[in-house]
């Protein structure tokens, strides 16, 4: 495992690159990249869960844009959607974009939702993080009882091309191999926990998604 040294590097270099991102337009790129594991993330959620067949609430922590809040609010069912990023331009756009859901500006590092969801979810943002564990159990306090925690990430040590991201865009971090972001689902105490890897192509392992339930 590799760890980056602070949260202070992270918040420097990282909230950085994401706001100069959003005032480029960039995450309209990022959109366009993660539409297709993002729609294999909800289909699996739809296969392991029947969070969807009732009323349901939604998280998305490290929102960008609020793309995939706007998303999953239309869907019939969703009485709650909601979006956190680190990156105050991201958050800024997100709310340019969409009047009715929510969007916060937090520290996830330290954040803990004031409220339960049904669903929370992220893509491409837990290997940012210093210490994935403390959010990962910090958000599965904040699930609803047999709720789920689904997050997908392109960023992880048998993925070669990835490694060299963080002197390619100017990022911070944290490397860890499949089998270390699974154990953090086991050691918060998931429950049928799923792990696929989308999009395997040549040396490219795809997109890691790991989904786990909060136990009843």
């Amino acid at each position: 495992m590799v760890f980056v040294e602070s949260i202070g590097e992270i918040m420097k270099i990282n909230i950085k690159t994401f706001n100069d991102w959003a005032i480029a337009d960039k995450d309209l790129d990022m959109q366009r990249g993660h539409e297709a594991p993002v729609d294999f993330m909800f289909n699996l959620v739809s296969e392991k869960t029947n969070v969807f067949k009732n009323d349901f609430s939604f998280l998305d922590v490290g929102c960008g844009n609020g793309w995939v809040v706007r998303k999953i609010s239309k869907l019939q069912k969703c009485i709650l959607a909601e979006g956190v990023d680190g990156a105050p331009e991201m958050i800024n756009k997100a709310k340019r974009y969409d009047s009715k859901n929510n969007y916060y500006t937090e520290d996830i590092e330290d954040w803990i939702p004031n409220k339960k969801y049904d669903i929370i979810f992220s893509m491409e943002v837990f290997y940012y993080f210093k210490d994935p564990q403390k959010i990962i159990n910090n958000l599965v306090q904040s699930l609803n009882s047999g709720g789920v925690l689904v997050i997908g990430i392109d960023h992880y040590a048998e993925n070669i091309p990835s490694l060299n991201w963080d002197k390619e865009y100017n990022i911070s971090t944290n490397t860890l191999y499949i089998n270390d972001w699974k154990q953090l689902f086991l050691d918060a105490n998931l429950n049928n926990i799923a792990k696929v890897q989308y999009g395997e192509s040549n040396d490219w392992q795809g997109t890691l998604i790991l989904l786990g339930n909060k136990k009843t």
